[in-house]
């Protein structure tokens, strides 16, 4: 596949194309048309010269020839008393070679006599060498000359796009203050494209802030049912419970931290890109796969799963657990509801991990709609409304992890969470 070119490199490309077709088109016609007139000119001074030389024969006088003219004369049909390489040439002036050299033979029969002028072509070959010499030098000079006109062409045209290209990719013009674009362009081409930015920008800022303060919004709204609910949690363990209850309040509670850390992944997914850098607890790899090993076991297990945690090799990085979480939670949850038997089973591994089961797997056509919003599976499977990948994507392309999917060998997928890309 070939590499894509930029636009600049385009635009010297057409310059020196266009130039070499000019140039060699040109080059060819003051070629043929040299050439045409030099064979005519030829042609009337040889001409000139046999009748000169005819003229003064028949008074009885032969005239000395010019440097490289030769005279052979003979009976018409006696071709024998000429040389070798010109007897079978007919009337006329013709273009000929022998022992390597090129001639200019003209023939001409008057009163059953032959007479053959030869002109050596030496002083017209060198003119020729001279001028094609000249026409390459031209065409050479004329596609240098496009090729610095079309760089200096394109460094023109091309630096006002380069610059709003730079400043469309700039963070910054995300934020709501950010300057519009179209006022510092003339009102061209780039004019209008710099203002239709700017109406996408606007957009874009509106619907980014809408999704800000909802998730915002109610993230704050959840927090104080939250506490309200482990406050509860906390006056009902100190009533002295008996062991089923208690094992319903610790459910209870579990869920509840679970969901506070939920509102702070997602009011970190809210905050602005420059924002990025959180405040969130560190904590191991192992410490969170371990911890959702435990928490699945018994819904794995009610299906006939066995969940297993295999370790390849120990990673000593630490991570947002709550995000590191998040990510664990749904490909885990996701692999259990989507397997009929078999296993599920987390790998873990130096830099990241993965999530394997042997379920139906999912068909190729359908890998690269997984991770958007609100794509599901299977029209059957349960009650999801298609988040839980989508989330987790976005969790790893803001946090710099790397996700992918690929089928296993047999049957079922790979889930492969890279958390050091670097």
């Amino acid at each position: 596949m070939a590499a894509p070119q930029s636009l600049a490199s385009r635009i010297v490309a057409a310059f020196v194309l266009m130039a070499s077709v000019v140039a060699g088109v040109f080059a060819l016609i003051v070629v043929n048309a040299i050439d045409t007139v030099e064979m005519r000119l030829v042609s009337d001074a040889m001409n000139r010269q046999l009748d000169f030389i005819i003229e003064e024969s028949d008074q009885g006088r032969f005239p000395a020839l010019g440097p490289g003219l030769d005279l052979y004369v003979a009976p018409v049909g006696a071709s024998a008393s000429l040389p070798a390489w010109l007897a079978p040439l007919q009337e006329g002036l013709h273009e000929t070679e022998n022992d390597d050299e090129a001639y200019h033979v003209l023939v001409r029969d008057r009163s059953g006599t032959r007479h053959v002028l030869v002109l050596d072509q030496e002083d017209f070959e060198r003119r020729e060498t001279m001028l094609f010499v000249a026409v390459t030098a031209g065409v050479v000079i004329s596609i240098l000359a496009a090729a610095l006109l079309g760089r200096a062409l394109a460094r023109t045209v091309i630096s006002p796009v380069v610059r709003l290209s730079e400043q469309v990719q700039h963070r910054d013009q995300l934020l709501p203050l950010a300057p519009p674009l179209a006022t510092e362009y003339a009102d061209d081409e780039v004019g209008k494209l710099a203002a239709a930015f700017d109406e996408t920008l606007g957009s874009l800022r509106a619907a980014l802030e809408r999704e800000q303060l909802f998730t915002s919004d109610v993230s704050h709204e959840l927090r104080t049912p939250l506490m309200v609910i482990a406050s509860s949690c906390e006056l009902l363990d100190a009533q002295g419970l008996a062991p089923p209850q208690r094992a319903q309040l610790d459910r209870i509670t579990r869920a509840c931290a679970e969901m506070q850390e939920l509102v702070e992944t997602f009011l970190g997914l809210a905050r602005a890109p420059q924002e990025r850098g959180t405040t969130l607890v560190g904590t191991s790899l192992a410490a969170v796969a371990t911890e959702q090993l435990h928490r699945w076991q018994p819904e794995a297990a009610q299906r006939g799963l066995a969940l297993d945690l295999v370790s390849e090799s120990v990673d000593h990085g630490l991570y947002p657990a709550p995000l590191l979480r998040a990510v664990l939670t749904n490909l885990v949850r996701n692999a259990i509801h989507y397997t009929d038997a078999g296993f599920v089973r987390v790998v873990l591994r130096e830099g990241g991990f993965s999530v394997l089961d042997s379920g139906a797997g999912i068909p190729e056509a359908e890998r690269a709609m997984v991770f958007r919003p609100f794509a599901r599976g299977g029209s059957t499977r349960g009650d999801g409304i298609g988040i839980g990948l989508s989330l987790v994507q976005r969790i790893c392309d803001r946090q710099g992890w790397r996700i992918t999917l690929s089928p296993r060998e047999g049957s079922g997928c790979e889930f492969r969470v890279e958390l050091r890309t670097s």
